[in-house]
């Protein structure tokens, strides 16, 4: 009987350790004011990417400008005029990559893993 005690607490721990990140700074997030916005815009997808204070980012597309259906938080760092990305969802790197490239003459966001080679274009909003 003690030994399923103990292993069901260590199950309770270690799936409590293995939560996401997001979970603890989802209220600092929520917090966070949107610094620039950028659309793509598609016949059923418009696809946004927030730049928010305090080093957050927020990915996400909706359906007929109301449902949201993917929704990829990350945060990132900045080396010049490139953006260094890092999602909590994995999946954004599929789409995205993990650098992005600011070009405010050409109001635009481009992300890349290696540059040139462009994985997606948003506009500024």
């Amino acid at each position: 009987m003690i030994s399923k005690s103990i292993l069901f607490l260590l199950l309770v721990l270690i799936l409590v350790s293995c939560s996401p990140s997001f979970n603890r700074d989802k209220a600092l997030f929520d917090r966070s004011a949107v610094k620039a916005k950028f659309k793509a815009i598609d016949d059923l997808n418009d696809c946004y990417f927030e730049i928010k204070e305090n080093g957050f980012t927020d990915f996400y597309c909706q359906l007929y400008d109301s449902l949201k259906n993917t929704h990829y938080p990350g945060r990132y760092t900045q080396q010049e005029d490139t953006l260094l990305l890092k999602f909590y969802n994995k999946e954004a790197y599929k789409m995205l990559g993990k650098k992005a490239l600011i070009s405010h003459t050409k109001k635009e966001i481009v992300f890349f893993d290696v540059y040139p080679g462009i994985r997606n274009r948003l506009l500024f909003n």
